[in-house]
């Protein structure tokens, strides 16, 4: 991903909006609406970025990987860090931008994280004032609240690192077309041109996974998109190439703490709570 200039123009589908890195207050507060598709190009802010995604499904991609945040979660972006964001789902977000001087505390690299209903609720309060505050005030007190609770939130284990390597992507970029490919490593070997113990040096070292287990993890990314897109746990196991659903159940709760029925019931809770 190219290096670019740390202040871009605030351009949605909602109009463009003033710059965030020139306000002199520590947290500005906007909220949006994106269409399927909708396709944030490469950029960077001075700030720290948490994007609370209330409806839909978003990618947020760096050259280090990709992070998908399904509806109740948010992204962690920080400070200088170059991103763009591809909306997989008709989508509504709420986001706060931290001031540097504010980020000490807070996570130095991409993440997905969990929120509390407290932080929820402090991220909702933060929209509604609208940016519409000064400093010593009651609702700059809320702010300082709200970074607190941003360092202290559980990360979800939502992230694929990705090589740069061309024999690897030949690979990866394959598979992410069709994440149920269970070829071994010997038979993508012969499609990357190279040697099937070279191929394995090269997930280690670029993806500081090996193979089996960045497959595994594409397929939960890809199950929790299908999950929040409707898709059955059968149809999810069939597209993933598990021969059973037993098996992928077992895969998703041993990844995600909670089997993919549990976590689907929690997400509509949790979706309909932020409508």
């Amino acid at each position: 991903m190219r290096e670019i200039d740390v202040h871009p123009a605030f351009t949605d589908l909602n109009g463009s909006g003033p710059d965030p890195d020139l306000s002199p207050l520590p947290v500005v507060a906007r909220v949006g609406s994106y269409s399927m598709g909708w396709r944030v190009e490469a950029h960077a802010h001075q700030r720290g970025q948490l994007m609370f995604v209330t409806n839909g499904s978003m990618r947020v991609e760096t050259r280090d990987g990709s992070w998908i945040t399904p509806p109740g979660r948010a992204c962690w972006i920080p400070s200088a860090a170059v991103h763009s964001a591809i909306y997989t789902q008709a989508s509504k977000m709420q986001t706060v931008l931290i001031a540097p001087e504010l980020l000490e505390t807070l996570p130095k690299r991409c993440c997905v994280i969990k929120l509390t209903p407290l932080l929820r609720e402090l991220v909702s309060q933060a929209v509604a004032i609208n940016n519409q505050y000064t400093l010593h005030s009651r609702e700059h007190r809320l702010m300082q609240v709200l970074v607190d609770q941003i360092s202290t939130a559980q990360q979800a284990p939502l992230f694929l690192p990705e090589g740069r390597d061309p024999r690897l992507r030949r690979v990866t970029e394959s598979l992410h077309q069709n994440p149920g490919d269970d070829r071994s490593i010997e038979a993508w070997a012969q499609i990357a041109g190279a040697s099937a113990r070279t191929l394995a040096r090269l997930f280690q070292k670029e993806t500081g996974m090996t193979y089996s287990s960045w497959r595994q993890q594409l397929c939960l990314i890809r199950a929790v998109e299908m999950l929040t897109e409707g898709a059955s746990v059968t149809n999810i196991a069939l597209a993933l190439g598990y021969e059973s659903t037993a098996g992928f159940t077992s895969m998703f709760t041993r990844s995600m703490g909670e089997s993919p029925s549990n976590y689907l019931t929690r997400w509509s809770q949790e979706t309909t709570a932020s409508e």
